[in-house]
């Protein structure tokens, strides 16, 4: 099958992984990098979990550090490590690419691209399409996914909130306020993760901001529950 996954998520990069063994796999980012910037915590549980979807060099990348709940992890590198694998095992990566309408014919899907700089179509037919953030597909600058007149299907997510969270140095998160996901890594750095939002600078600011909509438990913040949620959703996917 000809199987479409929009947005570079985590999600979608294990899932291409894995539908790619037998199926022709696109997956199409509105922005420069896939799944960039990172806008999840970077938590691991069980390490060996990686095994399958980076080489232990790759994985040396991550500076994973143990904590109360699992690794802290580098989320930037992780994605970044499982895109290329991707493109290596023959998933078609698509950045800087819009979708400008998406109608059904039939059983299929016709897909009209925005055109780049790259020889790249810009005309999709396709067997499967999946939304595969949690959030309707958008960027700064207005940029968006114009999922009309057939909407895809959505990539199933647990009951979701909005989280507000930073990166600042290990020593200046001793001082912050109570945090409903705390995770140090090996780089020296500590992430903060808040249900409500922030109000607390640290002394030397932060490094990174974010607010993104994620699963509303802690416990599904990790590699390990996305990888068990597109294990999932596998024999539903085609």
């Amino acid at each position: 099958m000809n199987v479409v996954l929009i947005g570079g998520t985590v999600e979608a990069l294990i899932l291409a992984h894995h539908l790619v063994k037998e199926h022709h796999v696109h997956v199409i980012e509105i922005e420069a990098e896939l799944g960039l910037p990172a806008m999840h915590p970077g938590r691991v549980v069980q390490p060996n979990i990686l095994n399958e979807y980076m080489t232990e060099e790759q994985q040396a990348f991550l500076l994973m550090s143990e904590n109360e709940h699992g690794w802290g992890c580098r989320w930037d590198w992780l994605l970044k490590h499982l895109a290329a694998n991707a493109s290596r095992d023959g998933v078609v990566c698509m950045t800087r690419t819009r979708i400008l309408s998406c109608s059904k014919q039939g059983d299929q899907y016709s897909l009209e691209l925005s055109s780049s700089e790259r020889n790249l179509p810009t005309h999709l037919i396709a067997d499967r399409v999946f939304q595969m953030n949690q959030t309707s597909d958008s960027s700064p600058g207005l940029r968006k996914h114009t999922l009309v007149p057939s909407q895809p299907s959505a990539f199933p997510f647990p009951p979701s909130a909005m989280w507000d969270g930073g990166t600042v140095l290990t020593e200046d998160a001793e001082t912050a306020p109570a945090t409903d996901l705390q995770l140090s890594r090996g780089d020296g750095m500590t992430e903060l993760w808040w249900k409500d939002e922030l109000a607390w600078e640290p002394p030397r600011g932060f490094f990174e901001r974010t607010t993104a909509v994620l699963p509303s438990d802690p416990n599904e913040l990790c590699f390990d529950s996305i990888v068990s949620r597109v294990r999932a959703f596998l024999h539903e996917a085609v």
